[in-house]
């Protein structure tokens, strides 16, 4: 669902079961994407840096997330709001993607990071 943001997917991209997958502040997959089963891809994030207020209260960012072309997403990835994965990388089973990745990266861990480039 888009929860008030859009959600644009490219062709010829495979999106596996259980996969939670939001629009909130702007979802874009490129082409030739394959997410694994149970990744979440959420654009958005709580605010709480205000320890005096609810957190339900505070707020939201709405960054979104992109996810170029040719990019392949093991099974249980999390990408958070603000991350854009460069095209041709590959992110590890159960990796948190808390930071933008460069093209043609594969990282991997949680937070996820760059362990080898592909070119």
């Amino acid at each position: 669902m888009p929860y008030g943001g859009s959600i644009e997917i490219g062709e010829n991209c495979s999106i596996n079961s259980f996969c939670h997958i939001n629009g909130n502040g702007g979802l874009k997959i490129g082409n030739n994407v394959r997410i694994a089963t149970n990744c979440t891809l959420i654009p958005a994030n709580h605010i709480f840096s205000d320890p005096n207020i609810p957190i339900t209260f505070q707020g939201e960012t709405r960054e979104g997330i992109t996810i170029e072309d040719d990019v392949w997403l093991g099974a249980g990835v999390k990408v958070l709001d603000g991350v854009v994965i460069g095209r041709g990388s590959v992110i590890g089973a159960g990796s948190v993607v808390n930071k933008s990745i460069p093209p043609f990266s594969i990282a991997v861990g949680i937070p996820a990071k760059v362990i080898k480039k592909r070119k």
